[in-house]
């Protein structure tokens, strides 16, 4: 079943990529919550790299703040060549990721598959 989520990519201290995908109700709560979480992100200092509304069917568990770097075991191959959305695919714990340059991305997440 295809969902409403804001896609996320941001950069670590250590220069790793982070993804996080969070399921909102529509577009519209979609764009008001990219706009405040790049406003928290940006006033952190964090490094925003992308962050999109589209439509997925792929459903993460729900993201945990404060969750640090040992927690982000997941990985995820992230292809932004759609403008109007997003393209998520799990790759496992030890799955490789080629990324082919932006608009393809090889991220980490803290966020696991739900299978049911």
């Amino acid at each position: 079943m295809l969902t409403t989520a804001l896609l996320t990519l941001t950069l670590t201290a250590g220069s790793d990529l982070r993804m996080t995908l969070s399921t909102v109700a529509d577009a519209t709560a979609c764009e008001a919550a990219r706009e405040s979480v790049t406003s928290v992100l940006t006033d952190a200092g964090i490094e925003i790299v992308a962050a999109r509304c589209g439509v997925t069917d792929l459903r993460l568990t729900p993201f945990e703040h404060g969750a640090g770097p040992e927690a982000e075991i997941h990985r995820y191959r992230v292809d932004l060549s759609d403008p109007q959305g997003f393209a998520v695919t799990p790759l496992g714990v030890d799955g490789r990721c080629i990324a082919d340059a932006p608009p393809v991305y090889c991220a980490r997440s803290s966020q696991s598959v739900i299978t049911d």
